[in-house]
């Protein structure tokens, strides 16, 4: 099913918007997220360093108008030279 040019243009106005609130966010981890939307449900995918990182991306995500649902496919990598062992 064929959706009109509007939603679609929509949608790529709602990722725009998305990825440009991630990278205000001044963390590193945010910028290179991959955003697609699809009448409303977002989708994130991509990397991270931290559960925090993720967690943030989730509430910066939710705040953006126009989001209905977002889905969270975003992975949490664990460099283990980075750990600092108490």
């Amino acid at each position: 099913m064929d959706r009109p040019f509007a939603d679609a243009q929509s949608d790529r106005d709602l990722e725009r918007r998305i990825t440009s609130f991630l990278a205000a966010r001044h963390v590193p981890g945010l910028r290179n997220l991959a955003v697609e939307a699809q009448n409303g449900i977002v989708t994130v995918s991509g990397q991270v360093l931290t559960f925090y990182e993720k967690q943030l991306c989730n509430q910066c995500c939710r705040r953006v108008a126009g989001v209905l649902e977002l889905i969270n496919a975003v992975d949490v990598t664990h460099d283990a030279k980075a750990a600092v062992v108490a």
